[in-house]
């Protein structure tokens, strides 16, 4: 059974009324509310034969394999222990996955309203180790018991009653967008992991046997001993993007500026300290004593700045703005040693010497390389990957840091 609700604003208004006669013509977008049985596809056969690369979403950079997330599908891996020829070898069904990460031997990924922890030792045969149901609580269901897995949407011209509300939905659909892990507003971007390679644009993150969890404006706790457990979610922030982990710390990238959350305690984050900022999109990438943050502007985050602002957090609470530097279109980080890499989708990939990491200086811009997000191979130093919309660029670095070789590209 689908159900239409509608959203959004009205663009268009023509209205002319006789008596009890009242007619409207609207132009609006539409939204399909698209119901599924969620015990049909929590037992959803894992391993599937390849497919194509249609809509990709996170990537995973392990030793000898790539994890590509395809939107709401589930996961390709990649065998990448030949850089120079990538082969796809398997697909993970994950129904709803938009965020994962990797941890050791484990894949944490959200499908749907559930959390749920995959063994991957075997990345041809990968098993569902646990789940963590109900996570995003959304429980509006139809007559036959189904609940909401999605929504279709048009945009649409009617001819209505004037008494009949094109806005009736409007709080259904708003309300499911609110509760689930949103699309990130980078095009494809690396996913966390435990080898040291955590990719600055992520909703996951993992540390003392806890997993945490952001969608807009929550946070998720959940426990990892035994099993995978949801022991609390709180309001956090609002519109927030980006979750980073670093010592005992959380770094939460929001449109308006940066939460710090304390993990010394796992169960129980504590709100410790945050910094403001213009309204943008918002990657946070903390290296020692200092917290690179990357502002875009765009629709998608309603902002007009483009810059690096360089905070510093030697004392983490109190962060202060220690300089800004104004870039083209900034979106995810890496550093190397004592290069930071900024993806500028494109306009490149800008490399900053940060010997002096509160004062970085611009070394080189190439702008022949459409990037999004950047990423270190977690053990050879001199190959650097770079995601962009027709691809996943694997470079070998030269001995100049400007000098890019490619080695493979990964296309879509």
């Amino acid at each position: 059974m689908k159900h239409i609700f509608t959203f959004l604003t009205l663009t268009a208004l023509l209205a002319s009324c006789n008596g009890d006669l009242c007619k409207q013509t609207v132009t609006y977008t539409k939204a399909t509310a698209i119901y599924g049985n969620l015990d049909d596809i929590r037992n959803e056969t894992i391993n599937s034969e390849v497919q194509q690369i249609e809509n990709p979403g996170k990537v995973y950079v392990g030793e000898d394999y790539l994890l590509i997330g395809e939107e709401n599908k589930g996961i390709h891996v990649i065998d990448n222990s030949n850089p120079q020829n990538p082969v796809q070898v398997n697909f993970i069904n994950i129904h709803g996955n938009k965020e994962f990460y990797v941890e050791g031997n484990s894949l944490y990924a959200e499908s749907l309203v559930d959390v749920v922890k995959y063994d991957i030792q075997d990345i041809l045969n990968v098993t569902v180790d646990s789940r963590a149901l109900d996570v995003f609580d959304f429980s509006a269901s139809d007559n036959s018991g189904n609940v909401i897995i999605g929504f279709h949407t048009e945009v649409v011209t009617e001819e209505l009653d004037c008494k009949d509300g094109i806005n009736d939905g409007y709080v259904v659909y708003f309300d499911w967008k609110n509760e689930i892990i949103p699309a990130s507003s980078v095009p494809v971007s690396f996913a966390g992991s435990s080898t040291g390679s955590v990719g600055t644009v992520n909703r996951l993150a993992y540390t003392n046997d806890h997993l945490y969890i952001i969608n807009r404006n929550q946070l998720f706790t959940l426990s990892d001993e035994s099993r995978l457990e949801l022991l609390s979610k709180e309001y956090a922030g609002w519109r927030m993007e980006t979750l980073y982990p670093h010592d005992e710390y959380l770094f939460i990238g929001t449109e308006s500026g940066m939460l710090v959350y304390s993990v010394e305690n796992a169960e129980t984050p504590q709100m410790f300290s945050r910094f403001d900022h213009a309204q943008a999109c918002d990657p946070v990438l903390p290296k020692d004593q200092v917290a690179y943050v990357t502002l875009r502007s765009g629709t998608e985050c309603q902002g007009f700045t483009n810059e690096l602002d360089v905070v510093n957090i030697s004392n983490l609470a109190s962060p202060r703005l220690e300089q800004i530097i104004e870039l083209d279109s900034p979106y995810g980080m890496a550093v190397s040693g004592n290069i930071l890499y900024v993806g500028q989708g494109t306009n490149g990939i800008s490399m900053f010497d940060i010997t002096d990491d509160l004062n970085p200086q611009l070394i080189h811009q190439d702008r022949s390389v459409e990037a999004y997000d950047i990423i270190l191979h977690p053990s050879e130093s001199n190959r650097i990957l770079i995601a962009g919309v027709d691809g996943i660029n694997q470079y070998q670095i030269g001995d100049d840091v400007k000098d890019l070789s490619l080695i493979s590209q990964i296309k879509y």
